[in-house]
């Protein structure tokens, strides 16, 4: 992933020199941009090293306020059944992500651009007990960091990102499993434990500026 990022950070100089470069001064100060994207975002127990991947959809929009400095804020709906195959539907999560990001532009007037983005923000979640027929709620601060590209065409945006999520769920109101998995009596106590989490999320996007 390392060798990636140094990859991009060190061709798009070359690829600007080479005529993707836009005289058009594509950046234009007060720009909005907003649109869809789809999400994956896989979280990782720092403690027990257990993942868990997520799949949805978001939408984001910007505000471009300097040449080389924007903002952003982003809005997801992600989904796992925490089982699979093996039990399908008995746990299932429900996350909502929201970011407030300040992004950096390398290359501002190109229409291949590079950003780095910086932010916080909370993420809400929902877990449901198919067995027990209740829900459990939660919401977790995190900090979001991330370096993404995005290519101009004229009034539309194709937009990718890498980003990196950390979560401190706090007294978290979840519920653990008892028993073995296919004992019919296995029933679900309230864990009440603090915990870290690490998520790395990926998202490919398509947005309008005007």
């Amino acid at each position: 992933m390392r060798a990636l990022l140094l990859t991009l950070l060190v061709a798009a100089p070359a690829w600007a020199r080479e005529g993707i470069r836009g005289g058009d001064q594509a950046w234009r100060e007060g720009r909005f941009e907003l649109g869809p994207r789809l999400t994956h975002l896989t979280l990782v127990d720092a403690e027990t090293e257990a993942s868990l991947p997520m799949g949805g959809v978001g939408l984001y929009s910007r505000y471009r306020i300097t040449r080389r400095f924007g903002a952003e804020g982003a809005l997801d709906v992600l989904m796992s059944d925490e089982f699979g195959q093996a039990r399908p539907g008995e746990v299932v999560r429900l996350s909502t992500p929201f970011a407030f990001s300040g992004m950096f532009y390398f290359f501002p007037d190109d229409r291949f651009q590079l950003y780095l983005l910086l932010g916080f923000g909370v993420a809400g979640h929902e877990v449901r007990y198919e067995a027990l027929g209740q829900s459990v709620h939660s919401q977790t601060p995190m900090v979001v960091s991330g370096l993404g590209g995005q290519y101009r065409a004229e009034s539309i945006r194709f937009d990718f990102s890498l980003r990196s999520l950390t979560l401190r769920e706090e007294g978290r109101q979840e519920v653990e499993q008892i028993g073995a998995p296919k004992d019919p009596r296995v029933g679900y106590r309230p864990r009440l434990d603090a915990r870290d989490l690490q998520g790395g999320m990926f998202t490919l996007g398509v947005h309008w500026g005007w």
